[in-house]
């Protein structure tokens, strides 16, 4: 009886402090909701998770996590699953707790077929120590806040840990990245796990330049030997083997891209389904590679290739992963950035993109990472031939505004404005209605956009 007290204390002390931030436009309210509803009852995800009907998934990996998870809720919902998700991309505990009690009814009852949770790299061994999935999705390992998470082996240990924790209790489902070499060997010689692979055997950049050099990362074989590349499509993400015999995985699912700078049109062949073709009403390899994780996913889960193309289809973009909006009448697209290689992928789109402006905002709290040398590994070198005004907004505007002059861009086409309302104020005010601008922040920056330009 008194566990259920604290049960119920900590779902309406949840929704009743998640109602208050919201309506006082304080944030999201996804954090200090969950803190407190731990506090009070520390089982409280536990025993919401537990009820859940079907699988409970988990999305983790450095890029992509939010709008690949974004994609699987939508596949699920089209075929008639009810999902409970932390669409608002809170990936730790907190975040991930107030979520579910989002998704429960007053008296602690979650009446969902599917849990589907993005999870932050670092806190996966964690979530697992209260919760037990049933598939896990890996899409991409790159560095990213080196201070918060260290080097890649760090990160993959951590996941790996995450499922072997995981394949200890129960048959455990992977979906794998085959094109990413440290992602597709994550699992070896971890048993109870059942493994699939996913990735592109052709990608085709459509009225853009395809010999743009990306960031690189650095993928060895565990056997110390450098990869050997047939094709490389970015980073360290591609056709890959040694001369020791390791080489990229057979997929399950396998796809072809043809990608432009609004959209992208993929081409996919599962032994389950069949080909189908879907096109995503987002530009971008990225997000082409966070579709056909999630495509995977969903076939299998035995979703009809029908449903796959119409969740796709149906797909409403999470704030800030290249999401379109109208302030003052004026087409912007903001996608969030946060390492090199995404980084360098959004600005080849804005690059190729004639009608672009360009509005850079850069902090360093905590949540987006201190240290910000990241923006000296990201191509900024792509804007060279950029003629335009291109805006540094944010805390570090000054080091930002640095990097492009020694990226070749001249002096007189920087603006520096650290206040960031001042600074999409400058580029609205000097956008032409057939112009579209680019803003491209660091986590906090994003949600200050997302509280003062919904």
């Amino acid at each position: 009886m008194k566990n259920k007290f604290k049960k119920i204390s900590s779902i309406i002390a949840t929704k009743i402090t998640r109602s208050v931030i919201t309506k006082m436009n304080a944030g999201g309210g996804t954090n200090l909701p969950g803190r407190i509803a731990r506090k009070i009852y520390p089982l409280i995800l536990t025993e919401l998770a537990s009820q859940t009907k079907k699988d409970i998934i988990i999305v983790t990996g450095t890029n992509g996590k939010t709008t690949t998870a974004g994609f699987i809720s939508g596949i699920l919902s089209s075929a008639d699953n009810t999902v409970a998700h932390n669409k608002m991309g809170a990936n730790m505990l907190p975040g991930i707790t107030c979520a579910i009690i989002d998704n429960a009814s007053l008296t602690g009852k979650l009446n969902k077929d599917y849990t589907l949770l993005e999870i932050d790299e670092a806190y996966c061994t964690k979530a697992v120590d209260e919760f037990t999935p049933d598939l896990f999705l890996v899409t991409n390992l790159f560095r990213d806040q080196l201070d918060r998470y260290g080097e890649l082996d760090t990160t993959a240990k951590k996941i790996r840990e995450a499922i072997e924790k995981t394949a200890a209790k129960k048959q455990l489902k992977v979906a794998l990245n085959a094109d990413d070499p440290i992602v597709s060997f994550i699992c070896k010689g971890i048993d109870n796990v059942d493994k699939f692979f996913y990735g592109f055997e052709k990608i085709q950049f459509l009225n853009q330049e395809t010999d743009i050099a990306g960031a690189k990362e650095v993928a060895a074989c565990a056997c110390g030997c450098k990869l050997e590349y047939q094709k490389i499509f970015y980073g360290h993400v591609g056709h890959y083997r040694c001369c020791c015999g390791k080489h990229r995985p057979d997929t399950s699912v396998v796809a072809n891209a043809s990608i432009d700078i609004n959209h992208t049109d993929l081409n996919i062949f599962s032994g389950q389904t069949g080909e189908f073709n879907v096109r995503l009403n987002m530009p971008g390899l990225y997000n082409a590679y966070n579709a056909l994780g999630a495509i995977a996913v969903a076939i299998n889960l035995k979703i009809t290739k029908e449903k796959i193309i119409e969740g796709l289809s149906n797909y409403n973009t999470i704030f800030g992963r290249a999401e379109t909006k109208l302030i003052n009448g004026k087409t912007a697209l903001i996608q969030l950035i946060k390492n090199p290689i995404g980084a360098t992928e959004v600005l080849r789109t804005v690059r190729e993109d004639k009608n672009s402006k360009l509005l850079i905002i850069i902090n360093d709290d905590y949540a987006d990472g201190r240290d910000v040398s990241w923006l000296w590994d990201a191509n900024f070198e792509l804007l060279n031939k950029y003629n335009k005004q291109v805006v540094a907004s944010g805390i570090r505007a000054g080091d930002m505004a640095v990097r492009l002059k020694y990226a070749g861009i001249s002096s007189e086409n920087i603006y520096i404005e650290e206040n960031i309302k001042k600074a999409v104020k400058h580029c609205i005010n000097n956008l032409k209605d057939d112009e579209k601008l680019y803003i491209l922040p660091t986590y906090t920056a994003l949600l200050y956009l997302q509280k003062h330009y919904k």
